[in-house]
């Protein structure tokens, strides 16, 4: 690989985690509420305190997609083992030319779990998991944990046991359209402070329905049935990864990436041609004085000094880069999503970045990764 390139942004589903993920981590007690694998009407299904949450070793947790990008995955002989085998997962990166990645955990888990335990018993299950998926190759793979967003002192102690005193995770998603307040509430102080002192970059990625749209599934259920109206669905895909902006907003002027200048915040697969827009528009609103009551610091660059925001196949943001961007933005193929760009990255590096400098196509592609996550090796 003569120009390494880092994915910023692929993930390890729960649909392709092995059976027993969960309840070989978890206490006897608890092994039947956990995630585990149950027969439902004759296919092996994921199952999470009595809620569906997927079928297993199923694309997506459904059947198998027919769209153009599930048409080119499978025609590079990608299949839902692939994921969870760190043999496989590499031969994948290296076929699509990429040096290391990034990857998510499972996600929703909060949509289908409400009991506080169930859900904190998952999450350090899956933790104790990726950690030890990533000590195959740390080089190549970065695992970023889950933590709770039940409560901000549960997401603290998860993001210490992670950090770099215990697993040490690089980062860790936290879902929170599913906490009991909004992310610029001051309860979620702890969690900030947990996030710096333990060098955790704390990543939020955007969600499927959640209330935050008007479009697409608002349920579990309409997700995995895939049975809510055609122009919904295409309507979600088009705008759901914006629907980040209330939250990048709430987190700059919250005021907590004043009170902690070490935290890292990351807005991931949230794209980043809307980025400018507001930044200049936050900007414009600071100097008019109207959040003189809630930071003393310009917007944009508390964006450029703490946050960093993915995106795939985004031109417009691309050729806005230099300008807004430069050390913030961050190339990702979200692997292994029909969303995704796999096995067709550098085609899409190619044509989506093909007008930028080649020291700011470095940037996007590798160096802003490799300071977000302190990845020197790879230098």
């Amino acid at each position: 690989m003569a120009d390494k390139v880092i994915s910023a942004d692929g993930h390890m589903d729960l649909f392709y985690l092995p059976e027993n993920t969960f309840t070989s981590r978890v206490p006897a007690r608890l092994r039947e509420r956990v995630p585990r694998v149950l027969p439902m009407d004759g296919k092996p299904t994921w199952v999470g305190d009595g809620a569906v949450m997927g079928g297993h070793a199923a694309w997506m947790g459904r059947g198998q997609m027919s769209t153009h990008r599930a048409k080119r995955m499978l025609e590079a002989g990608w299949e839902p083992s692939h994921p969870p085998d760190p043999k496989l997962r590499l031969a994948d990166l290296d076929l699509d030319g990429i040096e290391a990645e990034v990857i998510y955990g499972i996600r929703f888990v909060e949509d289908s779990i409400k009991d506080p335990e169930i859900i904190d018993a998952t999450y350090k299950a899956y933790n104790d998991f990726i950690a030890e998926f990533c000590s195959y190759n740390p080089k190549r793979f970065i695992g970023i944990g889950n933590i709770p967003a039940s409560s901000a002192e549960a997401a603290s102690g998860e993001i210490q046991r992670i950090g770099k005193h215990g697993l040490r995770l690089r980062g860790a998603k936290v879902e929170w359209f599913n906490g009991p307040q909004p992310i610029w509430h001051s309860m979620w102080e702890p969690m900030w402070k947990a996030a710096e002192e333990n060098d955790v970059a704390l990543s939020f990625h955007i969600g499927v329905g959640h209330g935050t749209t008007t479009c697409g599934p608002t349920t579990v259920e309409e997700k995995l049935k895939g049975n809510f109206p055609r122009v919904s669905r295409a309507t979600h895909q088009a705008v759901v990864a914006m629907q980040a902006d209330e939250c990048l907003v709430a987190i700059l002027l919250c005021g907590a990436l004043e009170r902690h200048r070490g935290l890292k915040v990351v807005m991931a697969e949230s794209h980043i041609g809307w980025i400018p827009y507001v930044l200049e528009r936050l900007d414009v609103k600071y100097k008019e004085g109207a959040y003189e009551d809630l930071i003393s610091t310009l917007p944009s660059e508390l964006f450029a000094r703490q946050m960093w925001a993915t995106f795939q196949d985004d031109r417009v943001g691309a050729l806005l880069a230099e300008e807004y961007g430069t050390e913030s933005f961050c190339w990702a193929s979200d692997y292994p999503h029909s969303d995704g760009i796999f096995p067709d990255s550098q085609s899409f590096i190619r044509d989506t970045m093909a007008q930028l400098d080649e020291n700011v196509k470095r940037k996007l592609t590798f160096s802003n990764a490799v300071r977000l996550y302190n990845l020197d090796w790879l230098v």
